[in-house]
C-alpha cells in the first residue's frame, strides 16, 4: 500500500503547481500506510472472518438500501438528508473553509486601491515653517486646498512559496472538512435506517407481548379452574400468575422504548417529536439485506471512508504549515506603487500636467523576534507528528472495525438462520397442537402453551433481525461506501 495516502490526495486536490522556491518539506509516509495489508483477510488458520468471494473488488455500497424496496424508508432517508440540522451545521462550515481558502489565496495577487483625498488648511503666516520663509513679508494667513486621485498598487513576491503553501494548508483542510461532512451524512443515514428499523421491532414486540399477556390471562383462569375443581396443586397457579405479572410488566418499558425511537426519528428529520408519525406506514417490517458482505474485500475500501481521507488531508495541510513556518524566517521582497493627479483645483484633476507617481521596493529580513518564529516552526513541526499519529491511528482503527464488522454481520446473519427456524419449529408445534385441539385429543392449555411459545420465538426474532440490521450498519459505515451518491464539494481555487 505505498503512497496510500498520495492517492488519496488525489481526489480533487489537485495543487497548483509551486512557482519558485519552496522550503516546504518532503516528508515519508506514515508507517501504518506502509504496512496496511492488501486485503480484509483472515490470518492462516483463522475460521473467525466469512470465506472470500471471487469478485470482492465488486463491492458497491451506494443506496443499499433502496434494495428493500421500502418507498417509507427511502422517502425517510432523503428527508434526513436535506432536513437534519447537524448537516446543515456540517454544510455552512464547509463555506466557510471555502471562504478561508479564498482569503489564503489572495496574497498570491496584487492588492489595488483607488484613494480620493480633499485636504484644507489655514494657519496663521507667523508660525512654523510659514514664518521661516515669508517672514514678516507675506500674508497674514495661509490657506491651502489639495485635491487627490490615486491608485495603489502593492504585491510580495512569494519567494519562498510561504503564500502557496499557505494556499495548499487552506486547500487541504477544506477538502478535509468536506470528508467530515460526507462523515456527517453516513451517520444521519445509518441512524435513520437503524431507527427506523428499532421502531418496525419495538411495535411487533408490542403488539405480541400483548399477545402473550392474552395468552397467560386465558390460561391463568383455566389453571384457576382446575385448581378450584382439586385436579392441580396450587403451586401452579402461582407460577401461571407470576409469568403473567412478569409479561404485563415488560410492556411499559416497551411502550416507553416505542416512543422514545419515535421522537429521536422526528429529530433526525429536524421536526418536533409526533411529527414523524405522518411519515411512517401503518405497517412497517424490519429490513434486513440475506446476501452477505465477504471477506477478502481489498483494503483500498478504506480509501472511501471519508474520516480516513480528512486525515489524511489534514496531515497535508499541517506539512504544508512546516513550509509556511520556515518561509517567515527568510527575507521577503514587498512592491509598493501609487500614481494619480494632484492639484489645488478640483477641475485640474484630469490634467496630465498634474499626474505624480511613486514605486518603492523593500526588502525586509527578520533579524531578532525573541525566538518567536524559531518557536513557530517547532509548534509547526509538532503540529504536524500530531496529524501523522493521528492518520496512523485512524488507519489502524478503519482496518480493525472493518474486520470487526465482518465477523459481527456474518455470526448476527448465523443468529438470524437459526432463530428463525426456532420460529418455524414453534409453528409447527402450534398447528399440531391445535390440530389436536380440533380433533378432541388435546387439552386447551397444550394449545396456549403452544402459541405463547410461538409468541415469545417471534418477539426472539424481531430483536435478532433488528441486531442483523445493526450489524449490516455497521459495515457499511466502516467501509465508509458512496451510500448517498453526494457531489463532489466545488473546488474554490475556481473564481466566482
Amino acid at each position: 500500500m505505498t503512497g496510500f495516502r498520495l492517492y488519496i490526495l488525489g481526489i480533487p486536490l489537485g495543487l497548483l503547481a509551486l512557482a519558485g522556491c519552496s522550503v516546504t518539506p518532503s516528508l515519508e509516509d506514515p508507517e501504518a500506510e506502509q504496512e496496511l495489508p492488501g486485503r480484509f483477510k483472515a490470518a492462516p488458520g483463522d475460521t473467525t472472518l466469512p470465506a472470500a468471494a471471487a469478485d470482492t473488488a465488486a463491492y458497491d455500497a451506494t443506496r443499499w438500501w433502496t434494495a428493500y424496496e421500502d418507498p417509507a424508508l427511502t422517502a425517510l432517508v432523503d428527508t434526513a438528508l436535506a432536513a437534519n440540522l447537524e448537516l446543515a451545521s456540517a454544510r455552512a462550515r464547509v463555506e466557510e473553509l471555502a471562504a478561508r481558502f479564498r482569503i489564503a489565496r489572495a496574497p498570491l495577487f496584487p492588492s489595488v486601491s483607488a484613494d480620493g483625498q480633499v485636504s484644507y488648511q489655514n494657519q496663521p503666516a507667523n508660525t512654523g515653517i510659514s514664518s521661516a520663509i515669508g517672514g514678516d513679508r507675506g500674508p497674514d494667513r495661509f490657506e491651502f486646498t489639495d485635491y487627490q486621485a490615486s491608485l495603489g498598487l502593492s504585491y510580495e513576491i512569494d519567494f519562498w512559496g510561504r503564500v502557496r503553501s499557505q494556499r495548499a494548508a487552506a486547500l487541504s483542510q477544506y477538502f478535509a472538512t468536506a470528508a467530515d461532512l460526507q462523515t456527517a451524512r453516513l451517520s444521519v443515514v445509518s441512524q435513520t435506517i437503524a431507527t427506523y428499523a428499532q421502531i418496525a421491532s419495538l411495535q411487533r414486540q408490542v403488539r405480541l407481548g400483548r399477545r402473550t399477556v392474552d395468552l397467560l390471562e386465558q390460561r391463568l383462569a383455566v389453571t384457576e379452574d382446575r385448581y378450584d375443581r382439586g385436579l392441580i396443586p396450587s403451586f401452579q397457579v402461582y407460577t401461571v400468575r407470576q409469568s403473567l405479572q412478569s409479561a404485563r410488566a415488560e410492556q411499559p418499558d416497551l411502550e416507553n422504548d416505542l416512543y422514545e425511537a419515535q421522537s429521536r426519528l422526528s429529530t433526525l428529520l429536524g421536526r418536533f417529536a409526533g411529527a414523524e408519525r405522518t411519515l411512517l406506514p401503518d405497517s412497517m417490517a424490519i429490513p434486513l439485506a440475506p446476501e452477505p458482505i465477504p471477506a477478502g474485500l481489498p483494503s483500498d475500501l478504506l480509501m472511501q471512508r471519508p474520516d480516513v481521507r480528512a486525515a489524511a488531508l489534514r496531515l497535508e495541510a499541517a506539512r504544508q504549515e512546516i513550509g509556511v513556518a520556515r518561509a517567515e524566517m527568510l527575507p521577503s521582497l514587498s512592491l509598493t506603487g501609487q500614481g494619480g493627479t494632484q492639484s489645488s483645483k478640483l477641475a485640474d484633476l484630469v490634467d496630465p500636467g498634474q499626474a505624480f507617481a511613486t514605486f518603492v521596493g523593500q526588502l525586509t529580513a527578520p533579524l531578532f523576534q525573541g525566538g518567536r518564529l524559531r518557536a513557530n516552526l517547532s509548534a509547526a513541526e509538532a503540529r504536524y507528528k500530531q496529524q501523522a499519529a493521528a492518520y496512523e491511528q485512524t488507519v489502524l482503527t478503519a482496518f480493525q472495525e472493518v474486520k470487526a464488522a465482518l465477523v459481527a454481520y456474518d455470526k448476527q446473519r448465523r443468529r438470524y438462520r437459526e432463530v428463525r427456524r426456532q420460529v418455524g419449529t414453534a409453528q409447527d408445534a402450534f398447528q399440531a397442537q391445535r390440530g389436536r385441539y380440533r380433533r378432541g385429543v388435546g387439552d386447551v392449555l397444550s394449545l396456549l402453551d403452544a402459541e405463547r411459545t410461538l409468541a415469545e420465538a417471534q418477539t426472539r426474532l424481531a430483536g435478532v433481525r433488528q441486531a442483523a440490521l445493526n450489524a449490516r450498519l455497521a459495515l457499511h459505515r466502516t467501509l465508509g461506501g458512496s451510500w448517498t451518491e453526494a457531489p463532489a464539494p466545488d473546488d474554490p481555487r475556481l473564481f466566482e
